[in-house]
């Protein structure tokens, strides 16, 4: 039931995020400090949508292998007391 909620609500958001994206096609100029590239907003919005998601992926991996970790030392620990 949980996979299905999180799957309307990240397609919800992919679609907002889609709109927005569409809506907003205008050339921006980006500066990088040493130089400034202009490009068509929804090219930056697309990359930061995608830097987003590779870094939520990061996050929610690391999160997910920590809670293993512990709660596999949590039912060792059960085994070991009930034997």
């Amino acid at each position: 039931m949980e996979k299905q909620r999180n799957l309307i609500i990240g397609s919800i958001v992919a679609l907002i995020a889609v709109i927005f994206v569409v809506l907003n096609t205008s050339p921006v100029a980006i500066n990088f400090g040493f130089f400034k590239v202009r490009l068509p907003l929804i090219v930056v919005l697309v990359v930061m949508v995608i830097i987003g998601m590779i870094i939520a992926w990061f996050f929610g991996r690391d999160k997910k292998e920590k809670d293993k970790q512990y709660f596999g030392s949590i039912l060792n620990k059960n085994k070991k007391n009930q034997e």
